[in-house]
Order: structure tokens, then C-alpha cells, then sequence
């Protein structure tokens, strides 16, 4: 059958099998780099299609941003007509205010200012 040697051979090897072996030594940063990005490594295939895919998602940015500055335009056109609107209204209403008002059927002059200070006011106490 196995002679002594040939057993201890194929039981050093079995006890061998069974011992946990040492996990593989991680890849770098920069083996990673190579494996993802050395494009003589990739299909030619590959490469074409991941020049495509930038060139489709760099147009539809650029077509998403000139439909985004279209609606700015418009929307500052629109805010331009509502603050010449506005404005107009304030200079309409700055003439007919004469600094008087109705009270008790009497005009008198509009307080503008006061020297009060209450505790509604956020500078009471100070």
C-alpha cells in the first residue's frame, strides 16, 4: 500500500487543507485606478460607450441649463413688469398723501414718529 512517508506526505497536505488561510492582500488605491481606468486593459467597446455616455449626459446638462435660463429670463421679465407696476402705485399714492387723515370727522396731521416705548417694542428695557 503507502509506505510511511507517503502517508505522513498526504497527511502533512490534508492538515495543510484544513488551516485558515490569510485573506488576500487588499488592492491600492492606485492598483484600483489602473484596473478601472487604463484603457488598454478595457474593450474597445467599453471605452467608446463610456465616451458616449459622457457626451449624452454633458448634452442634456447644457439642455437642462438653457431651458433653466429661459424660464430665469422670463421670470425677471415678469418681475421687472411688477415692480414698474408697483413702483407707479407707490408714486400715486405718495401724491394724493398729504399727511392728514379723518379722525372724528376732523382732519388732522398723521403721526409719523413717536417717542413711545412700550413693552411690545424690541427695544424696551434697554
Amino acid at each position: 500500500m503507502f509506505t510511511k512517508e507517503e502517508k505522513d506526505r498526504m497527511r502533512q497536505e490534508l492538515l495543510a487543507s484544513f488551516r485558515p488561510q490569510p485573506p488576500p492582500p487588499k488592492p491600492t488605491p492606485a492598483m484600483k485606478a489602473e484596473e478601472r481606468f487604463v484603457e488598454t486593459k478595457q474593450p474597445t467597446v467599453a471605452v467608446i460607450d463610456a465616451a458616449t455616455r459622457g457626451n449624452d449626459a454633458l448634452a442634456r446638462r447644457m439642455e437642462a441649463e438653457r431651458k433653466e435660463l429661459a424660464q430665469e429670463n422670463l421670470r425677471a421679465r415678469y418681475q421687472r413688469e411688477l415692480d414698474r407696476w408697483w413702483q407707479s402705485k407707490l408714486d400715486a399714492e405718495a401724491v394724493l398723501d398729504d399727511d392728514y387723515v379723518y379722525v372724528g370727522g376732523f382732519r388732522e396731521r398723521r403721526y409719523k414718529t413717536t417717542c413711545h416705548r412700550g413693552k411690545g417694542d424690541p427695544d424696551y428695557g434697554m
